[in-house]
């Protein structure tokens, strides 16, 4: 039995929480588990929602100390270092990494113990930081990141540009491309036919900030129902999910007219239930968010698929090659709030298209993106000399 160390230290993810990069931590936990692996996670955030699959789980916390400014990032540093000390401590057959700044965790473990090593990189975390957020220590950063970079047998990037930001940074780093991927047992599929007689329901889930584009969801709502007659086909929006940007959206949807439920922060274990009562699902993601960097890899887009949910999403980054249009969802440009009203109209009037468009992008979760087959593309890009995770 192979023994995998999994180490996040990166606070702002919670091992048990309910952003969509803990459920990506789960997720591949699952994977590994598996193939028969015994997993050992180590975070700097254990998070409170553990779910019952993984109440289990060997997992090790090392808080950062709280302080603020500077001292900050060396606190992570700090806590990840200690970290490393309990991998060494207990041992691994192979060792795998989430990227986050100022951990330089895996250029100490795996040069110890000769192990096989993995970095998951799921975004360019240097440049988001210093664009939304605040980074004092670029250098530092930059230095930590190309030494992991440098010793990991592989780097698995979510998206051909975190790649290219891999290897320009590092040229000889073995990268490998894995985008995220979808657990579709957890995420059952959702019945055939609408939920409401009175009214019909698309849904988004994730964290509320500027760059996943709700604010176009709502006015892309409020155009498709004053161009709809008949009330059974208009449209209502339920939020699933929060964060800094919900007080705006709650004034929006008012001044729009535009009925919306806000659901608030919701375990993982309960999206499924929630995603069941969509009859549809928006990614609508704006032309100056994220999106523009073309580097994201969307979990979001993968999950209303899982539910048989038919999809309409932002044309930009990965999506395009996710949801094919007219097959398994309704691809628009971001930012068009009229080229989304028009896709509302086109699933309010026709339930046959809701129906078959949700179908095939179920079919679609089932067979092309597992999570399982994620985490064998990347075990796949391993040197074959390193294969075979020592004990």
């Amino acid at each position: 039995m192979t023994r995998v160390a999994y180490l996040c230290a990166d606070p702002g993810v919670p091992v048990f929480g309910t952003k969509g990069s803990s459920v990506h931590v789960q997720e591949i936990v699952r994977a590994w588990r598996g193939t028969g692996a015994a997993v050992t996670v180590y975070c700097t955030r254990l998070g409170t929602e553990r779910p019952r699959d993984l109440a289990d789980l060997d997992v090790v916390e090392v808080k950062p100390e709280s302080v603020p400014g500077p001292a900050r990032e060396r606190a992570v540093q700090d806590a990840a270092l200690g970290l490393a000390d309990e991998v060494l401590r207990n041992g691994c057959g192979l060792y795998y990494e989430r990227y986050s700044l100022f951990s330089p965790a895996l250029s100490v473990v795996a040069r110890i113990l000769d192990v096989p090593s993995v970095l998951e990189v799921n975004a360019p975390l240097i440049e988001e930081q210093q664009r939304y957020r605040q980074l004092l220590d670029v250098k530092k950063a930059e230095t930590v990141f190309r030494r992991n970079a440098a010793t990991a047998d592989v780097v698995a990037c979510v998206s051909d540009p975190v790649v290219r930001w891999v290897q320009a940074r590092v040229p000889t780093a073995r990268t490998v491309l894995a985008p995220n991927g979808v657990n579709a047992e957890r995420i059952p599929a959702r019945r055939p036919g609408r939920r409401n007689a009175n009214h019909l329901t698309v849904g988004f889930v994730g964290t509320l900030k500027p760059w996943h584009g709700v604010p176009g969801l709502l006015h892309g709502v409020a155009l498709a129902n004053q161009q709809t007659i008949d009330p059974g086909q208009r449209w209502q929006v339920k939020v699933v999910g929060d964060g800094p940007g919900r007080e705006d959206l709650e004034r929006l949807a008012v001044v729009l007219g535009v009925p919306t439920v806000f659901t608030g922060a919701v375990s993982p274990a309960d999206v499924p239930g929630l995603l069941a009562e969509f009859d549809a699902a928006a990614a609508p993601y704006p032309p100056d968010g994220p999106g523009q960097d073309d580097y994201f890899s969307p979990l979001k887009v993968f999950e209303y698929m899982a539910a048989g949910l038919p999809v309409i999403a932002s044309a930009v980054g990965q999506i395009p090659s996710i949801i094919q249009d007219g097959r398994t969802g309704l691809l628009v440009p971001p930012g068009d709030q009229a080229a989304f009203a028009d896709a509302l109209i086109r699933l309010g009037e026709d339930s046959n298209l809701r129906d078959r468009l949700g179908q095939e992008a179920r079919n679609d979760a089932v067979l092309k993106f597992s999570w399982s087959g994620v985490l064998s593309r990347i075990t796949g890009a391993l040197p074959p000399a390193r294969r075979l995770a020592r004990q």
